[in-house]
């Protein structure tokens, strides 16, 4: 997936500033594909140049003028060329994970408090995609149907991970018992 195809789907449905964009990254497209502001606004750049968003000037006061982008017919055509190709298995860069494969060499107990700060991220992003999920319950979830979809996507990968991560604490617990007793 791209980041164009990221600020398409966000643009499909109403114009946007690119801190409206960075804003939504961060409470729906966010959960499954990550860009800084910096990369937001250059790849907005491209975008218009590529006539994909259109954008008009919204004057303020005291400020810089606001650009509102909206995705435009070369835009939309793109976005659903895009959405009908078949997606890429998602490729896997955990440096977490690499450490684990390589636990042999370290001690339990540093794993083990990194495991406890991993396991407090995921239990802080479990909470945040419940709750986002509950406000699209409370609104009617068909209105946003696939954002929900996408929320309950969320849910469940840091659901599995919290379970892993108990099952690698069990595990290294029982590994430090018998490596003492021995």
């Amino acid at each position: 997936m791209s980041l164009r195809h990221a600020i398409l789907v966000l643009l499909q449905d109403q114009e946007a500033s690119g801190y409206d964009l960075a804003r939504e990254f961060a409470n729906s497209i966010g959960l499954v594909w990550n860009a800084t502001h910096q990369q937001i606004y250059l790849e907005l750049g491209k975008l218009n140049d590529q006539n994909m968003v259109k954008f008009r000037h919204i004057p303020q006061d005291g400020k810089p003028d606001k650009k509102l982008y909206r995705i435009t017919e070369e835009g939309r055509d793109e976005l659903i060329r895009w959405l009908r190709k078949p997606a890429a298995p998602p490729r896997i860069r955990d440096a977490f994970m690499v450490k684990i494969a390589g636990g042999a060499l370290s001690d339990s107990s540093s794993i083990l408090r990194e495991l406890d700060d991993q396991a407090d991220l995921r239990r802080e992003r479990l909470h945040t995609f419940e709750a986002l999920a509950k406000k699209l319950d409370e609104q009617g979830r068909d209105k946003d149907l696939f954002t929900y979809l996408t929320l309950r996507r969320g849910i469940l990968d840091q659901q599995a991970w919290l379970h892993w991560a108990d099952e690698v604490k069990t595990a290294l617990n029982k590994r430090e018992i018998l490596s003492t007793s021995a």
